[in-house]
């Protein structure tokens, strides 16, 4: 299974800078940040857009996704002028995605903004903007992976696996999938919902993954190892419903940047190699 890195660990650094830190620290798959930084279409110009493919070229580095806006871009609002702008903004960065030949594109079903119209509600929201973007995914040839989001007060569509799979099945098109992120799983509040059982119910429609690791009580972004996910779990799940996808890290930026990344593809490998 190949390892990759997000270039959120490298917020600090332009775009170019991050895949070259990226690349130096011996990954070869990249996950890129288009959330305010680096491929967000409010700050990446679209002539960028060839220089950018070129350059992920001749590092050797495959762009296995982007991760999609989130502020500003919640789909799951009643706000039919923000969700307009959140659609606007959302199909001009799978533009991007497809201009990179980025396969993937990682989206949030809903947003904590949201949460005061309860589940149902966010849920219909998210259905109806998701009814105008797959459209334009499925012609660009740019697969949407959705991912499972962190729970808040059992009123956040989109926190279990099996949210996830109902809104595939209504869409009902082969380009939207699911990025399972490991420690938003970690966070929820039911201790006898594992991350296993979670990947197996994702099954095939897991695409990619967010991995990382905390303390089950805060959102830390930590590195795989250091937290107190059972990542036996995990790779056994992985391997239960034959994963082929990234062990794509999402460790959020701190001390040093490349010392993170080494410590991070060392801890992904002895994982791998040990489950």
């Amino acid at each position: 299974m190949k390892v990759g890195y997000h270039t959120w660990s490298f917020s600090s650094l332009s775009l170019e800078k991050a895949l070259k830190h990226i690349r130096d620290a011996g990954f070869t798959e990249v996950e890129i940040n288009a959330n305010m930084a680096h491929l967000d279409p409010r700050i990446c110009k679209r002539q960028e857009l060839p220089q950018i493919r070129n350059l992920l070229k001749d590092l050797s580095l495959h762009p296995n996704s982007v991760h999609m806006p989130i502020d500003g871009a919640d789909i799951s609002t009643s706000n039919l002028e923000e969700r307009r702008q959140a659609i606007k903004l959302l199909t001009d960065t799978l533009e991007y995605c497809r201009a990179i030949e980025c396969p993937i594109a990682v989206m949030h079903p809903s947003h904590f903004n949201s949460l005061y119209l309860g589940v149902e509600v966010m849920k219909k929201n998210s259905m109806e903007a998701l009814r105008e973007i797959v459209p334009k995914a499925e012609d660009l040839g740019v697969k949407i992976a959705l991912e499972n989001m962190i729970e808040r007060e059992k009123r956040r569509f989109g926190s279990r696996i099996y949210d996830l799979v109902k809104i595939i099945e209504d869409i009902g098109s082969p380009y939207v999938g699911i990025c399972l992120d490991t420690g938003h799983t970690n966070l929820l509040p039911d201790p006898n919902i594992s991350l296993k059982d979670e990947i197996i119910q994702a099954g095939e429609r897991l695409w990619t993954l967010h991995v990382h690791d905390n303390d089950g009580v805060e959102d830390r972004h930590w590195p795989p190892g250091d937290g107190s996910i059972n990542w036996s779990q995990v790779v056994t799940g992985l391997r239960k419903v034959n994963y082929q996808g990234v062990f794509m890290m999402e460790v959020q930026e701190r001390g040093n940047p490349d010392e993170l990344a080494s410590k991070c593809l060392q801890k992904a490998t002895d994982i791998l190699n040990t489950y």
